[in-house]
C-alpha cells in the first residue's frame, strides 16, 4: 500500500485555503476516522433517475472501501451502469469524502473475507463467515481521491490526497472520471 500525494483542493480563493501545506491533514488520521466509521454515505447516479445518496454500513480495508448488498438495490443498479463513485462518513468535526470507481468482485481472498468477518462484528455486532463474503454482492471501491478538513479551520486543514491507481501511467486525464464533488 503506497502513502498517497497530499496537495491542496482547488477551491475558489475566497474560501481562504492556504497555498503552503502548513496544517494539512495527515493521511494516518483520516484514514483512522475511515476506518472507525459506522456509517458510509455513498452516492451514486442514473442518467434516468439522477443522484442517489444511501446509508451503508461498509469496512475500509487497505485503502478499499468495502460494502454488499443486493444486486437489486437501486444503487447496486445504478453503480453497474455507472462506476463512479462518492463517499462521506459521519465524525464530528471532519469533512471527509471519497471519490473513485467501485466494482463488483467476483472473488474475494481468504484473507479479506476474514479481515471483514472481524470488522463487521466489531464495529456492528454483525455476525459473518468467511463464506458470506464469498458469495457474490462485494463491491470495492478503491480511493481515487479523498477530501478532508476541520470544520474549525478550512482554511489550514483543506487537504486532497490523491491515490495512484493500476494503469494510471498509461491513462490519460480525458479517460478518468469527472469528479462527483464540488472540489479538485
Amino acid at each position: 500500500m503506497r502513502a498517497p500525494r497530499v496537495t491542496r483542493p482547488a477551491i475558489p480563493a475566497g474560501y481562504g485555503v492556504s497555498d503552503d501545506m502548513k496544517g494539512a491533514l495527515r493521511w494516518i488520521s483520516v484514514r483512522r476516522i475511515l476506518e472507525g466509521a459506522l456509517r458510509y454515505w455513498i452516492a451514486t447516479s442514473s442518467r434516468d433517475d439522477g443522484p442517489h445518496l444511501i446509508q451503508q454500513w461498509a469496512a475500509w480495508v487497505d485503502d478499499t472501501l468495502y460494502f454488499g448488498g443486493s444486486k437489486k438495490t437501486k444503487w447496486s443498479r445504478y453503480l453497474r451502469l455507472d462506476p463512479r463513485i462518492a463517499v462521506s462518513v459521519e465524525r464530528t468535526g471532519y469533512s471527509i469524502m471519497v471519490e473513485g470507481r467501485a466494482q463488483v468482485l467476483a472473488t474475494v481472498t481468504p484473507e479479506l473475507a476474514g479481515a471483514l468477518v472481524a470488522i463487521f462484528d466489531k464495529k456492528y455486532g454483525y455476525k459473518t463467515t468467511v463464506e458470506d463474503w464469498t458469495k457474490g454482492g462485494l463491491w470495492a471501491l478503491r480511493a481515487e481521491k479523498v477530501f478532508a478538513w476541520k470544520f474549525a479551520s478550512l482554511g489550514t486543514t483543506a487537504t486532497r490526497f490523491l491515490f495512484d491507481q493500476p494503469g494510471d501511467a498509461a491513462s490519460s486525464p480525458s479517460s478518468r472520471a469527472p469528479s462527483a464533488i464540488g472540489v479538485s
